[in-house]
C-alpha cells in the first residue's frame, strides 16, 4: 500500500515538473526571436514597444511592400489579381489559375498542360506592377508573366523570350537586396561546373524594415527597456544629424540602379556610410540616366539639388502610409519658388500650375531599360515613371 502510494506521489510530482517545463518552453518558443542577420540586431517586434504610431503606419507603407511571401493559399487575395490566359501564339499559352492551394501560372502547349508552379512570393507594393516568384528547391525563380496594376493586365515579364514561356530565370541576392532587407545564400557547383546561388530559405526577410534603413538596433534597444525614462535615442545614427550626401546615399544605396556593387552585401549598408567609394557604381556625368532605378543620378542633375540643401527627405516621407498628391508635392516646390513667374502660360495654365509643379518639372518618362510585351501580340510596350531630374522641359 505505502508503495502504491509513493508511486503515486512520484508520478504526481513528475506530472507537475513535466507541466512546468512545459510551459516554461511555451513561454520560451513566445518570446521574440533573435534576428537572423546577427546578435546586433534587434528582433522586429522590438521597434513597435517604442515606435507603434510609426510602425503601424509603415506596415502599409511601399517600403515595407516590396516584396512578400505568400504562406497560406489566400494570400494573394488582398492583391487584386485577374485569373485570365496570356496568349504567345495559338499553341502556347499561360493560364493564371486561382486553386485551393493558390494562385498558379500554368504552362499549356497544344491544350496540355506541361508545367505549373505555385505563387511562392510577391515584389511591388501594388503601385505600378507586381512581379512573382516560386521556390525550386532552395532557389527562388522569377514566374514568366508580370501583372500591370493601373492596367489590370497580365504581360510577359521584362526580358523574358517573346515566343515561349520561361520559367528559368534565378531571382539573385543582387534583386533581394533592394527588395528585401536579408537573405543568407551560398554558392554552389552545378552539374556543368557552373556557380549558383542557393538561399537559406527561413533567412529571408521580406519587405525594407526599420533596420535596414536605421541599422543594428539591440544595443538601443536594450539600452531603453533598461532606461525607460530616457528620451534621447542612444546607440542610434540620428538622420538629422548626417550630412545631406550621407542621407542620399542611403537612400541611394537602392535607387542607383543596378550598376552599384559592393565587395559586401549592401544588406549591410548603414547610415552614415558612402556609396561615391564603392566599386562600379556609377554616378551623374552628364548624360540621361534611365528613369527607372536611377533616382539619386537624377536627382542630383538637377539644379534644384545643386543650388538648395534638398535631399530626399524633403519630398518623401519615408514612414507614411499614405501617397502625397501631385499639390501636396509641389508645395514643397513653392517654398523655394514663391517669385516664380510663367509668362508663357495663359490664365487657364496658371491656375493649373499653382497647385501641380510637378507634371511639367518632373514629368512621366520611358524607361529605355524595361519594356513589357501584351498578350495576343508581339509589340512591346515600355515602362514608363516619373523622372526625378528636376527640370525645364
Amino acid at each position: 500500500m505505502r508503495i502504491g502510494q509513493m508511486n503515486r506521489r512520484q508520478f504526481i510530482s513528475l506530472l507537475f515538473l513535466g507541466t512546468s517545463l512545459l510551459i516554461a518552453v511555451v513561454q520560451c518558443t513566445e518570446q521574440p526571436a533573435g534576428d537572423v542577420r546577427g546578435k546586433q540586431y534587434a528582433a522586429r517586434e522590438s521597434c513597435i514597444q517604442c515606435h507603434r504610431g510609426i510602425a503601424q503606419n509603415y506596415l502599409h507603407n511601399a517600403h515595407f511592400n516590396t516584396s512578400k511571401e505568400l504562406g497560406t493559399a489566400d494570400a494573394t487575395d488582398s492583391l487584386g489579381l485577374e485569373e485570365g490566359t496570356f496568349v504567345f501564339n495559338e499553341k502556347t499559352k499561360v493560364g493564371i489559375e486561382r486553386r485551393s492551394g493558390g494562385l498558379y501560372q500554368a504552362a499549356y502547349v497544344n491544350g496540355q498542360n506541361l508545367k505549373e508552379e505555385r505563387t511562392d512570393m510577391v515584389f511591388g507594393a501594388g503601385k505600378s506592377a507586381y512581379t512573382f516568384a516560386y521556390w525550386y528547391g532552395n532557389k527562388l525563380m522569377q514566374m514568366p508573366l508580370n501583372y500591370l496594376v493601373p492596367e489590370h493586365e497580365w504581360v510577359n515579364s521584362p526580358g523574358f523570350p517573346s515566343e515561349q514561356i520561361y520559367f528559368g530565370r534565378a531571382i539573385i541576392t543582387r534583386c533581394l537586396e533592394c527588395h528585401s532587407s536579408f537573405v543568407q545564400s551560398k554558392l554552389i557547383s552545378s552539374a556543368n561546373f557552373q556557380q549558383e546561388e542557393e538561399f537559406v530559405k527561413n533567412s529571408l526577410i521580406t519587405g525594407i524594415d526599420c533596420q535596414r534603413c536605421h541599422g543594428p538596433a539591440a544595443e538601443h534597444v536594450q539600452f531603453h527597456q533598461a532606461h525607460p525614462e530616457e528620451k534621447e535615442a542612444k546607440y542610434m545614427v540620428s538622420y538629422q544629424k548626417l550630412s545631406r550626401a550621407q542621407k542620399v546615399d542611403m537612400c541611394g544605396v537602392c535607387h542607383s540602379g543596378i550598376n552599384l556593387k559592393m565587395l559586401n552585401s549592401t544588406f549591410f549598408f548603414k547610415p552614415g556610410d558612402t556609396i561615391n567609394n564603392l566599386p562600379e557604381y556609377t554616378s551623374y556625368t552628364g548624360e540621361d540616366p534611365d528613369v527607372h532605378g536611377k533616382q539619386k543620378q537624377l536627382l542630383m542633375a538637377s539644379k534644384c539639388y545643386k543650388l538648395s540643401k534638398l535631399d530626399c527627405a524633403s519630398c518623401h516621407q519615408t514612414h507614411g502610409d499614405a501617397i502625397p498628391d501631385l499639390a501636396v508635392y509641389s508645395q514643397t516646390c513653392i517654398q523655394c519658388h514663391q517669385t516664380v513667374k510663367h509668362p508663357s502660360l495663359d490664365e487657364k495654365a496658371l491656375h493649373l500650375a499653382k497647385n501641380n509643379c510637378i507634371d511639367c518639372h518632373m514629368p512621366i518618362k520611358t524607361s529605355k531599360d524595361i519594356g513589357f510585351q501584351r498578350s495576343a501580340s508581339k509589340e512591346k510596350f515600355p515602362y514608363k515613371q516619373r523622372t526625378h531630374r528636376i527640370a525645364i522641359y
